[in-house]
């Protein structure tokens, strides 16, 4: 029996040793090969007005976080506002306008169409009727008062009349030359013994009142005697001071103010006179003529009573008049409550409208976000549409990373995943938004270092939920689905 050689273990030994390394080295190779890195990203939003303008204000500066529809730039408004007031104006007036149609009339409204058609009927009565009596006669009257007044006109003025126009004159005559002439000597001497009678009564009635006063301090007569005295030295006074006055005037004489005016009242007198000296003119005879043959027609008329025209336009008047009664009754029609109605929305739609446009020229972040960076600056001119900032979402944030193909099946969209994130402590769960329909080569930043030139899959991760301690920029491993973090 043959001995055991040890030293045919070692070749086993050797091929154990290699495979083992081999199957090591294989499973770290694999490893590598499903372990997928990226950087988180997120897309920019670049705000921008649908209005153009001058900018007036900046509200936020680089850096700022805002929350959502807070102000952050203002556009030129002037304009704009005066534009909106003035529809908010059209729209309240196009709203008070169907609130009248949809009313109606009002009362007062029906009540004069009725009396108007009331008016109207009988009117229509008249002329069925013919003129009365009473107004025939009132007619006739005028017509020979016309006649008669055309008759004088043609026959002159009578000796009467001159006579007294001339007596007029005179009397106008004398009293000019009397204001002319000025107090008399004896007008004024008469005047001068007006005031010294009346100062003597003043006197006389100054010395009762004393003697009045004394009494009554001794209670020898009564208060109403008193004030009685008191009374008369205030009347005596009164009439001294007026014929004080007129003795002034005279001794001024005559004030120019009159003089004037009995010059005028001369003047007047005169041209009464050579009028009526004159007689009537041409054309005042003619048109009392033709007063006189009107009276003498409108006469004819009522005796000849209405023409049936008049009776029909009669008529139509008073039928008119009932429509229209009818018509304020029945109310507005249903058409032009709807017209009226259209016409105020269309009226509030465009004050709405102006209103949302004004509003358009304050720009107000669309979202809760960090002002990444302000692209323009007061008093720039900007066109509708131009960005004005640019803000980051730090909620929209998303990882993508290159799949190759032969492990593509792993991540179907919605699969969740597990991300290592740098400065994060523990595994942050995502889930798979998206998968590029069409594969490419792998990019060039090499996030696969093996099977280069293989065929990958772009592949769009998102977190479940936003975490503050991720920021755009930071990188981050992904382990496979159904591997433990």
């Amino acid at each position: 029996m043959s001995r055991f050689n040890p030293r045919l273990l070692i070749p086993v030994a050797v091929v154990a040793a290699l495979g083992i390394g081999g199957w090591v080295l294989d499973s770290r190779r694999a490893q590598t090969r499903d372990s997928l890195s990226g950087f988180f990203e997120n897309q920019p939003t670049e705000v921008a007005s649908r209005m153009g303008g001058r900018v007036t204000q900046l509200l936020a500066r680089e850096g700022d976080t805002v929350n959502a529809g807070r102000p952050l730039i203002k556009l030129e408004a002037q304009p704009n506002r005066a534009e909106t007031e003035a529809r908010q104006a059209q729209a309240r007036q196009a709203q008070a306008q169907l609130l009248e149609v949809t009313r109606g009339p009002r009362p007062e409204e029906i009540r004069r169409q009725e009396a108007a058609v009331a008016e109207a009927e009988a009117n229509l009565a008249r002329l069925k009727a013919g003129a009365r009596p009473p107004e025939i006669a009132v007619a006739r009257a005028k017509a020979r008062a016309a006649e008669a007044q055309a008759s004088k006109l043609a026959n002159g003025a009578r000796p009467q009349e001159v006579a007294a126009a001339r007596a007029a004159e005179r009397i106008a005559f004398a009293k000019l030359k009397a204001a002319q002439r000025g107090a008399t000597t004896e007008e004024r001497a008469q005047a001068q013994a007006r005031v010294e009678a009346a100062r003597a009564g003043a006197n006389r009635a100054r010395q009762d009142a004393m003697r009045t006063q004394e009494l009554y301090r001794q209670g020898a007569v009564s208060r109403q005697t008193l004030d009685h005295a008191r009374a008369a030295l205030d009347q005596e006074a009164a009439a001294l001071k007026e014929t004080e006055e007129a003795v002034r005037r005279l001794q001024a004489g005559t004030p120019r103010e009159e003089l004037e005016q009995a010059r005028q009242a001369h003047e007047e007198a005169l041209a009464k006179l050579n009028l009526v000296r004159a007689g009537a003119r041409r054309e005042d005879l003619a048109a009392a003529r033709a007063e006189a043959e009107a009276a003498r027609q409108n006469v004819r008329l009522l005796l000849a009573g209405s023409r049936p025209e008049e009776i029909r336009a009669a008529q139509a008047r008073v039928e008119e008049a009932r429509a229209m009664r009818d018509q304020l009754r029945r109310g507005s029609r249903a058409e032009a409550i709807h017209q009226a109605k259209a016409a105020s929305d269309a009226a509030a739609a465009t004050a709405k409208g102006s209103q949302l446009t004004l509003e358009e020229r304050t720009v107000r972040a669309p979202f809760t976000g960090e002002v990444e960076r302000l692209l323009v600056a007061v008093g720039d001119l900007v066109s509708a549409g131009a960005p004005l900032l640019r803000m980051a979402n730090p909620r929209d944030l998303w990882i993508r990373v290159y799949v190759p193909e032969g492990r593509l099946a792993r991540y179907g969209v919605g699969t969740m995943v597990t991300l290592r994130v740098d400065g994060v402590p523990e595994p942050v769960p995502a889930r798979v938004e998206s998968v590029a329909s069409r594969g490419e080569f792998t990019p060039a930043n090499l996030q696969t270092p093996d099977e280069r030139g293989r065929q990958v899959f772009a592949v769009r991760l998102r977190m479940t939920r936003p975490d503050p301690r991720i920021q755009a920029g930071m990188y981050a491993s992904v382990i496979p689905p159904g591997d433990r973090p």
